[in-house]
């Protein structure tokens, strides 16, 4: 049986019982290498999806370009309060310096590592509600006209027998100095540090059309 991106999504919803909270509307985006690592480019090839609903959002990312055996996490921001960034899309600056104001989160939205060909898939239902590893505890407040960022972290190679702290923490197997100044405590106190330089690789943004202000 063929199915449509769509039906895709939501089977992967259904298959995850989280149908009542997926309904009305999907969206995709690029996925474009992080501004951190030099110019922007589109990452052929990869595709991120975003479905909302009521309850909350579902999101997927299928990638590629990565290290083969690093370990990735995607994190995802939410801007509860887009209207008040000074413009769409919403800034990092916006979500990790403003977020009293823009009512911004960052949280936990899935880990992986490599294979042989450098892509990895991810998938995430963020419910209304706390984050995951929230930075700040603002969660998520609604899904009308909010603004949804994806950001894959890398954490370098596999170091043995950390593989689950790697896999699911902001920080584990960092060197402290190669996380970005912005980030809260709160972040920083998520896993524990190690010798691989960290660096945050490629991003995703879903901007909605009437922005909560």
């Amino acid at each position: 049986m063929n199915y449509s991106g769509r039906s895709l999504l939501l089977a992967a919803a259904l298959n995850t019982h989280i149908a009542p909270a997926v309904a009305d509307q999907v969206q995709s985006a690029p996925v474009r290498t992080h501004p951190s690592q030099g110019d922007v480019e589109t990452v052929t090839g990869a595709t991120t999806q975003l479905v909302t609903g009521e309850g909350g959002v579902f999101v997927s990312m299928d990638t590629n370009g990565l290290e083969p055996g690093h370990v990735y996490t995607l994190l995802i921001a939410v801007i509860n309060k887009p209207g008040r960034c000074p413009a769409l899309p919403c800034t990092p600056k916006d979500v990790l310096r403003r977020s009293d104001i823009v009512m911004s989160d960052v949280g936990y939205a899935g880990g992986a590592t490599a294979d042989d060909e450098g892509t990895a898939r991810f998938s995430h239902y963020q419910p209304v509600g706390s984050l995951q590893k929230g930075f700040f505890e603002n969660g998520l407040s609604g899904t009308d006209g909010v603004e949804i960022h994806l950001v894959l972290n890398d954490h370098g190679p596999l170091i043995e027998g950390r593989a689950y702290e790697m896999l699911t923490s902001y920080r584990g197997g960092c060197r402290d100095d190669s996380l970005p100044p912005p980030m809260p405590d709160t972040a920083r106190a998520q896993g524990e540090p190690g010798p691989n330089s960290c660096a945050m690789v490629q991003f995703a943004q879903f901007v909605p059309d009437q922005p909560a202000s």
